[in-house]
C-alpha cells in the first residue's frame, strides 16, 4: 500500500528522517527553502522557513539538527542557525547531498551550482563536486573535482561500505570504509544505468540499497552485489530520496519533486510512504 503524507508539496523534497522520538519525518525542501516535519501517522505537517537553500539534514540526540545549506553546513534548532562551516568558497559552486556515517560525523557533497538566484534552471559547465567529511570546524575533501550531481550517501549497516552517487553519470559507487579512521578506498562500481537516473538511497537490514530512480517514477532495491531485487512504483515522476520509518522500521517513506515540471500532477511533490515487510536500518544521527 503506497500512501501520501499530507497535502503539502515540495518543490524539491530531500533527505527524510526518522524520528521515533515525535513520531514525524523530518525532511528538507530544496527550492522551497524549508525544512518539513510530517507526522507518519496523520500527515500533520509542519514547516520552518530558511533563508538559505537546505539540501540535507541529519538529526542530533539534543532535539537538533545538523543541516546542510547551499553555502555550508550548520546547526539548527527550533528555528535558529549557528553557521558550523563554509565547505566551498567559490560561489559558483554549492553542496547538494549530506548525511552522517555510523560515529556521527556529517558529509556533503558539492556540485556546480544549477540554480539561479531566482530558482530558474542553470546550465552547469563541468562536472567539479567533491566529497567532504566535517572534521570539527574544518572541511576534509575526500576526493577529487569530479561529480557533477552528487547523490546517494549510505553507509552499510556492518559499518565497511560507503555508497556515494552521481546522477550525471547514472552511476553508484562502493568504496570500503574504516569507520573508526573516517577513511575510504577501494571504488568500484556499484550500480550503472538502469530507468531514470540515481537520486537518494537509503539501506535495510540485509544490506541492500533502495534507490529512487528521478524521472522514472520508482524505487529500486538492489543487492549487496549491486543487482536489481525489486521496484517500487510511485505516482510521481521524480522521486528523491528514501529512508525507513515506522516502530517496526519497514515502511518506505519517499519524497518527490515538482520543481522543473510543466504539468505536474496532484502527486509530485508529495511524500509517499510504502509498507515493504522489510526492515530498513535507521538514519546515523550526528554527534558533535
Amino acid at each position: 500500500m503506497i500512501r501520501i503524507l499530507g497535502d503539502m508539496r515540495d518543490g524539491v523534497g530531500e533527505s527524510p528522517f526518522w524520528n521515533p522520538d515525535d513520531g514525524a519525518v523530518w525532511s528538507v525542501d530544496i527550492t522551497g527553502k524549508r525544512i518539513l516535519q510530517r507526522h507518519l501517522g496523520s500527515g500533520e505537517t509542519q514547516a520552518f522557513a530558511t533563508e538559505d537553500l537546505p539540501t540535507a539534514l541529519a538529526l542530533d540526540a539534543e532535539g537538533g539538527a545538523i543541516v546542510s545549506f547551499a553555502g555550508g553546513v550548520a546547526r539548527w534548532r527550533d528555528g535558529r542557525m549557528d553557521t558550523l562551516i563554509a565547505v566551498e568558497a567559490d560561489p559558483a559552486m554549492r553542496l547538494n547531498e549530506g548525511a552522517c556515517d555510523p560515529s556521527g560525523r556529517m558529509w556533503v557533497a558539492s556540485m556546480e551550482n544549477n540554480l539561479t538566484p531566482d530558482l530558474q534552471p542553470r546550465s552547469q559547465e563541468r562536472a567539479r563536486g567533491r566529497l567532504f567529511r566535517i572534521d570539527g570546524d574544518r572541511a576534509t575533501a575526500m576526493s577529487d573535482a569530479e561529480f557533477g550531481i552528487p547523490n546517494t550517501m549510505v553507509w552499510s549497516p556492518s559499518r565497511d561500505r560507503f555508497y556515494l552517487g552521481d546522477s550525471l553519470r547514472n552511476t553508484i559507487w562502493v568504496w570500503d570504509y574504516d569507520d573508526s579512521s573516517g577513511e575510504i578506498a577501494n571504488r568500484r562500481v556499484h550500480v550503472s544505468g538502469g530507468p531514470g537516473i540515481p537520486d537518494g538511497s537509503c539501506i535495510d537490514t540485509e544490506g541492500c540499497l533502495w534507490t529512487a530512480r528521478f524521472g522514472a517514477g520508482r524505487v529500486i532495491r538492489y543487492d549487496p552485489d549491486g543487482q536489481p531485487e525489486r521496484e517500487v512504483l510511485l505516482p510521481a515522476r521524480n522521486p528523491t530520496a528514501t529512508s525507513f520509518a515506522g516502530p517496526e522500521m519497514t515502511t518506505l517513506v519517499v519524497t518527490s519533486a515538482r520543481f522543473g515540471l510543466d504539468s505536474p500532477s496532484v502527486a509530485d511533490g508529495a511524500m509517499f510512504a510504502v509498507d515493504t515487510g522489510i526492515v530498513g536500518h535507521p538514519e546515523n544521527r550526528f554527534r558533535s
